[in-house]
């Protein structure tokens, strides 16, 4: 019997950059040790998932998390979509910040929040139409701002998502897992962030999450 079309949210293991405070956003940075270690777990908790798709960003980070993933569904190649990368934070790329978590719209070089909707609503706009048709699960990987974009200013901004009433947003903790239940209009979100599967799970602020 063919399984539910569900979508799986999955943020990249972790980095050294995380660990240290630096605004990493477009820049092309590795997994760290620990990184590594959760991206495995990742892929170990979702090897008997009905994975149909894997889709992530570009970026080393989170493609190295969905190759973790893909390891145990040989059959599905990653597919990469730079709209899903992270925010391109300008000049503050590289450095320590220690300011809000919205970054100030005229930091030199900073992508507009506009632009960053834009695109992530277009991926998503594309993404649903198949991923609703397709029994089984589809898995994104990508970034704690960009995915904290997509459910804040995309899923529940446009009514494609309602929150399931024992859920809590948080969040988007190195690889973690949200789970949307695709099956109704809107669609269901049952886990937000969940970190369950992570025997040494990390809940390292994020200093690129947050518009």
């Amino acid at each position: 019997m063919a399984s539910s079309p569900r979508l799986l949210l999955v943020r990249h293991g972790e980095t050294n950059e995380n660990v240290q405070g630096i605004v990493q956003g477009q820049l092309d940075t590795p997994l760290n040790d620990l990184g590594r270690r959760q991206a495995a777990m990742t892929g170990e908790a979702l090897r008997d998932a009905p994975i149909m798709r894997i889709v992530s960003s570009p970026l080393t980070r989170a493609l190295h998390t969905a190759e973790a993933i893909a390891q145990h569904h040989t059959n599905v190649p990653v597919e990469t979509d730079a709209r899903i990368m992270e925010r391109n934070f300008g000049v503050l790329q590289g450095k320590v910040y220690r300011g809000p978590s919205q970054k100030p719209d005229d930091t030199e070089g900073i992508e507009s929040r506009e632009a960053m909707t834009a695109r992530l609503r277009a991926f998503y706009d594309d993404l649903r139409v198949t991923a609703a048709r397709t029994p089984g699960t589809t898995v994104l990987v990508s970034h704690g701002g960009a995915l904290s974009a997509l459910m804040n200013t995309v899923l529940f901004a446009d009514g494609h998502v309602a929150l399931a009433p024992d859920v809590q947003p948080s969040r988007f903790w190195n690889c973690s897992i949200s789970e949307i239940d695709l099956t109704n209009t809107p669609a269901v979100l049952r886990r937000w962030a969940d970190v369950a599967h992570l025997t040494d799970p990390t809940r390292v602020a994020n200093v690129d999450e947050g518009l």
